[in-house]
């Protein structure tokens, strides 16, 4: 064989491989015959795991299946029972009105990097156990 047709034989091979690249006048059907041979080519996957979500912050008290859950925002008496321990404990210095705020976000996050915990202010059963 001649060395012109064997340095050729790659290309033409690619040519004859992907007919979308064939010569054509018209675009969209270029793009069509591109597009169909993709979809041909794809797997479906049938047994994909759905994705996770982003971690939902709630600025509300939260019930999991764990217990309560105190965040920024979260209202009642669990939080003056929380407050009134983080204050015995010289952690929090402002009133204790019930009221998760900046204050006791940060009193918590103190606490939680005191006893080794996870310190991101939010009062989980961990720290729930911990307080007490």
């Amino acid at each position: 064989m001649n060395w012109k047709v064997l340095a050729l034989l790659p290309a033409l091979t690619l040519a004859t491989a992907i007919p979308a690249y064939s010569l054509t006048n018209n675009k969209n059907t270029a793009t069509h015959i591109a597009q169909s041979t993709q979809q041909g080519n794809t797997m479906k996957k049938t047994n994909a795991v759905p994705k996770l979500s982003a971690k939902h912050k709630s600025n509300h008290l939260a019930k999991r299946s764990t217990g309560t859950v105190l965040t920024v925002g979260s209202r009642g008496e669990t939080v003056k029972t929380v407050q009134n321990s983080l204050k015995q404990q010289g952690f929090y210095t402002g009133s204790v009105n019930g009221v998760f705020d900046n204050k006791t976000r940060a009193a918590a996050i103190k606490f939680q990097k005191s006893k080794g915990l996870r310190a991101d202010g939010i009062i989980g059963h961990r720290t729930l156990a911990a307080l007490k």
